[in-house]
């Protein structure tokens, strides 16, 4: 493979992962910007709490999709593992840092099942869902989420996959820690308190309630600013 063909399968996976997929469903469903209300993520998770339950399932199949398909852009076009692990690692970036939302975006979470599906589908995915699923179990699904994709790489590696896609693994999971970390900007200064960003790590949020958190601005508010103290 040229590195030109390398660099168009990198370019098209990076715009294929970029439609932000649930703010256009917030536009065109209720005519609103999703990062404005609930948690602000631009993702499956808030337009269940913000759009649309009913609409909460198609939004994750196709968030799925195109992790998928980034990585099968790059098996089409006849690249090598770590090819294909870059192209879902671009899909994953455009999603969480989207370029036509000023790079705003949601966490990658389903993009990531996508990649992991495209490129670990034995290994690394069971695991993840074995452990997301006992965090939902629990009412614990931001710790159980965090977890599973921090013990993805290691199941890729027990599992004998190859090095570029145990090391994709790690990136995915690196890159959903650091999007935690920084989130859509910084903590809300009428929230800021000690242990947000530990707080941010853990729970994927700012503060510890979590139907306060995402049920900001829902309830005949106009914005994410119209929250708890």
């Amino acid at each position: 493979m040229t590195v030109l063909a390398a660099a168009a399968a990198i370019a098209l996976s990076y715009l294929i992962g970029s439609v932000p997929v649930a703010w256009l469903v917030g536009r065109l469903r209720k005519g609103i910007d999703i990062r404005e209300y609930g948690s602000g993520n631009i993702g499956a998770s808030n337009v269940w709490q913000s759009v649309s339950k009913a609409l909460v399932v198609p939004v994750g199949l196709t968030q799925i999709g195109q992790g998928l398909a980034a990585v099968y852009v790059a098996r089409a076009l006849g690249s090598g593992d770590g090819v294909r692990v870059s192209a879902g690692l671009a899909a994953i970036i455009a999603h969480d840092w989207n370029p036509w939302l000023r790079l705003q975006g949601g966490r990658g979470i389903g993009t990531s099942i996508g990649f992991m599906l495209a490129l670990a589908p034995f290994d690394a995915l069971p695991v993840f869902i074995v452990i997301a699923v006992a965090g939902v179990l629990l009412s614990q699904i931001p710790l159980g989420v965090g977890i599973a994709l921090i013990v993805a790489p290691l199941a890729a590696l027990a599992g004998g996959e190859h090095g570029a896609i145990v090391a994709g693994c790690a990136a995915m999971a690196t890159l959903a820690m650091v999007k935690r970390l920084l989130a859509n900007g910084p903590p809300d200064s009428e929230i800021v308190r000690p242990g947000v960003w530990l707080t941010r790590l853990l729970y994927d949020r700012d503060v510890r309630d979590r139907d306060a958190w995402v049920r900001r601005g829902l309830s005949g508010a106009t914005g994410r600013h119209d929250h708890m103290a």
